[in-house]
């Protein structure tokens, strides 16, 4: 799969855990990457969620969006090393 900048950003920034969902996500980016099982698309966990109006949802990061991101990673680390 072939991934956007912004993706790939977005992919990274989960690394560190979950983030809520919000209006600057736009559905054609985050929409390939659920569908490819790269990032997860969950009702936030808690009772201030609950309390939350409207309640928030959350993205994580799936293990083959870990494993996809860090072969890409390699992969430009090798293009990069001299030959």
């Amino acid at each position: 799969m072939d991934l956007s900048l912004p993706q790939l950003t977005f992919l990274a920034d989960l690394r560190s855990g979950a983030r809520r969902a919000s209006a600057r996500l736009d559905a054609s980016m985050v929409g390939p990457l659920i569908r490819a099982n790269l990032v997860q698309w969950d009702d936030e966990p808690g009772d201030a969620a609950r309390r939350r109006q409207p309640p928030s949802t959350i993205f994580t990061l799936t293990e083959p969006g870990a494993c996809l991101l860090a072969d890409h990673e390699a992969k430009r680390c090798l293009a990069a090393s001299p030959a």
